[in-house]
């Protein structure tokens, strides 16, 4: 951004000259100033814009992949978060389960019932059915988290997408402004 310095300080000493005294003064430091420097305020101006149009291009594709860098952070976080949530349920499941297996043998036995048969049937239910909500807990919070995770690449594609189309937009800037120079 050094060499917008010098663009400024010709910008501001042709419109100071245009703007400072009256118009025969003006006109007379303005030719002065372009027989000195060889350019008009017309192409100081569209050399400025030029430039401007083009640091601004890249400023805004680095503001979007910062943006994007930081939404994808956060999706990378949730997918953590939701696969927490996973294991702290498959964990609650399981203990749901023993739970149930234990009341289940200790109203069997407090019946007179053996643990054969169909109460072992019933207890390997019981059993099997908890193993299956557990893995499902797991799997569910899995699913999310790949989610989060490919929407997080997907951000941070985006933010190298806007970068590459800043520079493409600064160098249309650049050419469109110099073409413009061509024409003065």
């Amino acid at each position: 951004m050094a060499f917008l310095v010098p663009v400024f300080s010709a910008i501001g000493s042709a419109v100071g000259s245009v703007f400072g005294g009256t118009a025969a003064a003006g006109t007379a430091a303005t030719a002065g100033t372009t027989a000195a420097s060889g350019f008009s305020l017309g192409t100081v101006l569209t050399v400025g814009s030029t430039l401007l149009g083009a640091a601004g291009a890249i400023q805004q594709g680095q503001a979007a992949k910062q943006a994007a860098e930081y939404n994808a952070q956060v999706q990378e976080a949730q997918a953590k978060v939701a696969q927490d949530q996973g294991a702290a349920k498959a964990t609650e499941i399981a203990q749901r389960t023993k739970q149930r297996l234990a009341a289940s043998r200790a109203g069997s036995i407090e019946n007179g019932l053996e643990l054969d048969g169909s109460v072992s049937d019933v207890l390997d239910t019981v059993q099997k059915q908890g193993a299956l909500d557990e893995l499902t807990a797991l799997y569910d919070s899995n699913i999310r988290a790949q989610g989060l995770r490919q929407s997080a690449e997907a951000e941070r594609a985006k933010g190298s997408n806007a970068v590459a189309a800043s520079y493409i937009g600064a160098g249309s800037s650049l050419l469109t402004g110099f073409s413009k120079l061509y024409q003065v």
